[in-house]
């Protein structure tokens, strides 16, 4: 399809001359709109992260076989297959269109708490997991949290449904403190009083807008 340069009009056959105003025509034709093949990139991301996880199931089991056959007492092939589970979660997370950045950052996080936590287990639980890792976890995402609110100062709110997540979370090593399995209790109970100072200056000095934004999350 060609376009009079002159009139504007479109000419649907191979006419040397414009039909309207006789003008002579370049020769050359419009071409359409082009865009990027979603449908394509995405088939690729599939079936990359279905050569992976092919990959790792073969390798987990090969781990896992050598471990049970040549040092029983030590369990390194299962360290090793976590560690690839974690790693095979973190691609998917990444990859996945839908997701965003704060699933992204809270998923990653989590699991590597949990992964420490596993391996810690595994190397005969020890607590050092729960008892440092876990708390500076959460003080982590807390302090991710705040720099997320300045960055996004126009819709800071939003981020107040996290901030009463992070405070239910900041309880799991107190209760692990009164259950006995931490045993070291100062950077769980700073991590805790973080969390807790967080919010309520988040609620402070959102005043209004902070109020409003609990009551439409919660419907109070």
């Amino acid at each position: 399809m060609s376009k009079c340069k002159y009139c504007g009009v479109e000419i649907l056959d191979d006419a040397v001359k414009c039909p309207l105003c006789s003008g002579v025509l370049d020769g050359k034709k419009e071409e359409g709109h082009t865009y990027p093949d979603v449908v394509s990139g995405v088939r690729k991301t599939t079936v990359l992260y279905r050569i992976f996880s092919f990959a790792f199931i073969v390798i987990a089991s090969v781990c896992i076989a050598l471990n049970v056959w040549l040092t029983p007492t030590l369990r390194w092939g299962e360290i090793v297959t976590c560690s690839l589970a974690y790693l095979l979660w973190l691609g998917y997370i990444i990859l996945k269109d839908n997701a965003g950045y704060r699933i992204r950052i809270l998923s990653g996080v989590a699991g590597a708490v949990l992964l420490i936590i596993l391996i810690d287990t595994f190397l005969g639980f020890s607590g050092w997991s729960v008892s440092y890792v876990l708390p500076a976890a959460i003080i982590l995402l807390d302090l991710a949290l705040a720099i997320l609110m300045l960055i996004n100062r126009r819709n800071w709110q939003s981020y107040l449904i996290l901030q009463v997540a992070m405070v239910l979370v900041g309880i799991v090593p107190l209760v692990l403190i009164r259950i006995g399995i931490v045993t070291q209790p100062l950077v769980s109970d700073i991590a805790f009083l973080v969390t807790v100072f967080m919010f309520l200056g988040s609620m402070i000095l959102g005043g209004r807008t902070a109020r409003i934004e609990m009551k439409r999350r919660f419907h109070i």
